[in-house]
């Protein structure tokens, strides 16, 4: 006989709201193979925890643990992803962009209000409501943390990793800070805005990245990198705040608000070419 599966629970789930849940599921094997088994369950308690934000998506008090699976039961994101609705090298519409942006700064801050850290923000883990995102929901809170832990270096680079992740090497660690996320969350906004990765990695090897870095240097002496001259001078000054490579200088999440005012496309560049 298999073992039997633990169960977690503080209430039971409304038979009639089961119908409007989904199963995610996770593979333990992998889990307790690397000592994650602990992680997960964490996890569940911040889903849990911060499940009372209106956008961060709402875990069911039920947690199902069996050798092989974690199984978790979540509202239903009816229109799927962020990642879904952006169109390659177009985005999505700036009014949506404006949208997702006040909901997910929104959900970041409350997140940071017990000292935790998101550490995975990107397009998929953004769950949207309806495919304007009108109501979007940040989700995924698998490696979730408190502010102040240590962690290492990541096992490949991606895009929305800050600068001060990606440069981390094999035995060397780095103190958590909302820094990571706010950076990721710079780039989530730019692609929505563009449909293009602003780089691929943050690193003195991605020469978009490098582009970047020098024009930041002098943005009236130079034109600015070709995928930005789309935008108007207001947000780019928007994504320099938080995109900037000093953490100790970056504005938080919800500096964004400061721009709403303004366009944040334009159609007349308002740089030189």
């Amino acid at each position: 006989m298999g073992a039997e599966p633990e169960l977690f629970t503080s209430s039971i789930t409304d038979p009639v709201e089961r119908q409007h849940t989904i199963v995610n599921i996770a593979d333990r094997r992998s889990r307790a193979a690397s000592g994650k088994a602990v992680a997960a369950k964490l996890s569940f308690v911040f889903s849990i925890t911060l499940s009372e934000h209106p956008h961060i998506i709402t875990t069911y008090p039920v947690f199902i643990g069996t050798i092989d699976h974690f199984v978790l039961s979540q509202e239903l994101a009816t229109a799927g992803t962020l990642h879904d609705v952006i169109r390659s090298e177009i985005g999505i519409p700036e009014a949506a962009v404006k949208r997702c942006a006040r909901q997910i700064s929104s959900a970041l801050d409350f997140v940071y209000q017990p000292s935790t850290m998101h550490r995975d923000l990107k397009p998929d883990n953004v769950l949207l409501m309806d495919e304007d995102c009108n109501q979007i929901k940040l989700s995924d809170f698998g490696l979730t943390q408190p502010a102040g832990y240590y962690v290492s270096s990541m096992s490949h680079i991606v895009p929305y990793m800050s600068p001060e992740l990606c440069d981390l090497k094999d035995g060397e660690y780095l103190l958590l800070s909302p820094t990571i996320d706010t950076w990721a969350f710079g780039v989530l906004l730019f692609v929505a805005l563009t449909g293009y990765f602003p780089w691929l990695e943050a690193t003195v090897y991605d020469s978009m990245y490098q582009v970047y870095v020098d024009w930041r240097q002098c943005t009236d002496c130079t034109p600015p990198p070709a995928n930005w001259k789309m935008l108007s001078r207001k947000v780019i000054c928007m994504f320099n705040n938080i995109l900037s490579q000093c953490p100790s200088f970056q504005q938080s999440v919800l500096s964004i608000f400061n721009y709403f005012n303004f366009p944040w496309k334009v159609k007349v560049l308002e740089y030189g070419s």
